[in-house]
C-alpha cells in the first residue's frame, strides 16, 4: 500500500523539485539585479541628500534597503524553503 502512495506522489516531488531549482536559479539572478537597483537607490538619496531634498533622499534609502538581501530576497528564500520542506516531507512517506 505505501508503494502505491509513492507511485502516486512521485509527480507531485517531481514538479516540487523542478520548482526549487528552477525558483532558485531565479533569486539569484534577481537578487542580483535588486542589488543594482539598491545601489542605485541609495546613489539618488545621497544626491538627494546634497540637493537638500530631504525626504526624497529618506524614501531613496527606505527603498534601497527593501532591495538588499534582507529585504525582498529573503522573502523569495522563504519561499523556497518551504517548498523545499514540502517536498522532503512528500519524500519521507
Amino acid at each position: 500500500m505505501r508503494w502505491i502512495l509513492k507511485i502516486i506522489l512521485f509527480p507531485i516531488s517531481l514538479v516540487l523539485s523542478i520548482l526549487t531549482a528552477f525558483l532558485t536559479f531565479l533569486l539569484g539572478i534577481g537578487t542580483a539585479l535588486l542589488y543594482t537597483v539598491m545601489v542605485f537607490c541609495i546613489f539618488g538619496a545621497l544626491a538627494s541628500f546634497i540637493q537638500g531634498e530631504v525626504g526624497i533622499g529618506i524614501s531613496g534609502l527606505v527603498i534601497g534597503f527593501l532591495f538588499i538581501p534582507y529585504g525582498l530576497p529573503m522573502i523569495g528564500a522563504t519561499v523556497i524553503v518551504f517548498i523545499e520542506l514540502i517536498n522532503e516531507k512528500i519524500k519521507a512517506v
